[in-house]
């Protein structure tokens, strides 16, 4: 069994309906959470999942908006009694401040039973950072102020890739097929430097090698529907195009 959760659907803004954007990856046992935002142990808790079973945190980026949740998490899993050990995927240029947020939530003081590994990779290539059996994991460089990266999940040769925050990223124009397309739209229209919006990801990327196409990092008060609306009148082929909403899960 494998599913994703969108645990948050938000971009950056303050939103009233979606908190800050972060997914759970979930493959048989298996749980890779991708950013850490919201409460993410309530998100968790909603969808009956418990927090020892957590085993990866991949942080495409170090912005408040993806990262807040961190000291939240990691407390709740201390409150838990966890003992199982969990790894931290970062850029290697975050290591440090990844460090100092765990400093100075005095992480060494909490008498933790489990320990944290913190595994760094080279966001400005496409790397692969875990593979078993069943998946596989990679990540690519994004188009984004800091450095950041999109990621790649191969589970039984269905390919989902999350954008992270990006501009229209070249590497997505590389893949024959995507059979789900996760991509942040920060708006409906407005060209915005270091992010995308609807109307660029729907008029730049070749939607005949999407299965599905699912938006998130969502802005409050934006015509979404109103985009999507215009273009499936134009494109009546092309219906699956999603907008997320905050604990939305899809089954792969």
């Amino acid at each position: 069994m494998a599913m994703i959760y969108f645990l948050g659907t938000g971009s950056a803004f303050p939103n009233s309906k979606r908190d800050n954007t972060s997914l759970l990856f979930s493959v048989n046992g298996k749980n890779i959470l991708a950013d850490v935002s919201g409460n993410p142990s309530r998100r968790l808790k909603e969808i009956n999942k418990p927090l020892h079973e957590i085993d990866v945190i991949l942080l495409t980026h170090m912005h408040i908006d993806h990262i807040y949740g961190l000291p939240s998490l990691l407390w709740g899993m201390w409150l838990e009694n966890r003992t199982e050990p969990l790894t931290i995927l970062a850029e290697y240029r975050n290591k440090q401040q990844l460090q100092k947020w765990l400093e100075t939530i005095r992480i060494s003081e909490w008498s933790s039973q489990f320990d944290i590994h913190i595994k760094t990779f080279e966001g400005c290539k496409y790397e692969e950072v875990i593979v078993d059996e069943e998946l596989q994991l990679f990540t690519f460089p994004a188009k984004h102020s800091v450095p950041t990266v999109g990621c790649e999940f191969v589970y039984k040769e269905k390919r989902i890739v999350y954008s992270s925050d990006t501009e229209i990223n070249s590497h997505i124009y590389e893949y024959d097929y995507i059979d789900i397309l996760i991509h942040e739209a920060t708006f409906a229209r407005k060209k915005s430097k270091f992010h995308s919006s609807m109307e660029e990801v729907l008029n730049n990327y070749p939607l005949e090698n999407l299965d599905k196409l699912i938006f998130v990092h969502l802005s409050e008060n934006e015509p979404y529907e109103e985009v999507l609306n215009q273009f499936k009148e134009i494109n009546k082929e092309k219906n699956s195009i999603l907008l997320a909403y905050d604990q939305m899960k899809i089954t792969l």
